[in-house]
C-alpha cells in the first residue's frame, strides 16, 4: 500500500473513486440520484487548485481511495477523504489519513481541520479513533429539504 499525489490530469480510476463519493454524499442528502461520469469528472476538477493537493491510495496498484486537502489562511483543511466501500475495514481509510495528516505536520502545522456531514456517523467515529474531538465550527442554514432529525449544541436546538 503506498500514497501518491494526483496530479490535475486524473485518470478514470480516480473519476470513479469521485463518483462513488458523489453517491454517498448523496445518500446522506437523501437524494437518490446516481450521480454521472460528467458530474465526477467536474467534481474531481474542483479538487485542484493552487492550494490544494491531492493524494491517491494505491494497493496492489490499483487506485482504491483518495483525500484532498486545500489550504486557506494558512489553515489545511481536510475536504475530502475516501476509500472504496470494497477496501474499508483493512486500515486502509487509517493509512490514507494518517499520511494526509504527516503532510500538514511536516509544513510546521498543529493540525488539520475537517469538515463532516452530520449523518456521516462513520467518519465521525472514525476521527474520533484518531483524536478528533473538538467540535470547532457549526454550519446554519435557514432552509434545508428533508431536515430529519433535531439536535442539541450548547443549550440549542437546530434541525438537520
Amino acid at each position: 500500500m503506498k500514497t501518491v499525489q494526483i496530479l490535475p490530469a486524473p485518470t478514470g480510476a480516480f473519476i470513479d473513486l469521485v463518483r462513488q463519493f458523489q453517491a454517498r454524499l448523496r445518500e446522506l442528502n437523501n437524494n437518490p440520484a446516481q450521480p454521472t461520469a460528467e458530474e465526477a469528472r467536474a467534481e474531481a476538477a474542483g479538487y485542484f487548485g493552487a492550494n490544494s493537493v491531492v493524494f491517491g491510495l494505491e494497493l496492489d496498484g490499483k487506485l482504491i481511495g483518495f483525500s484532498a486537502l486545500k489550504t486557506e489562511d494558512g489553515v489545511y483543511w481536510l475536504d475530502w477523504l475516501f476509500v472504496d466501500p470494497a477496501h474499508r475495514g483493512f486500515e486502509n481509510a487509517s493509512y490514507l489519513f494518517d499520511e494526509t495528516e504527516r503532510y500538514v505536520l511536516a509544513r510546521g502545522e498543529e493540525q488539520m481541520y475537517i469538515w463532516v456531514h452530520p449523518d456521516n456517523h462513520a467518519m465521525l467515529k472514525f476521527l474520533k479513533k484518531k483524536g478528533y474531538d473538538v467540535l470547532n465550527l457549526v454550519e446554519v442554514k435557514k432552509v434545508k429539504a428533508q431536515t430529519r432529525a433535531v439536535v442539541d449544541i450548547l443549550g440549542h436546538e437546530l434541525r438537520y
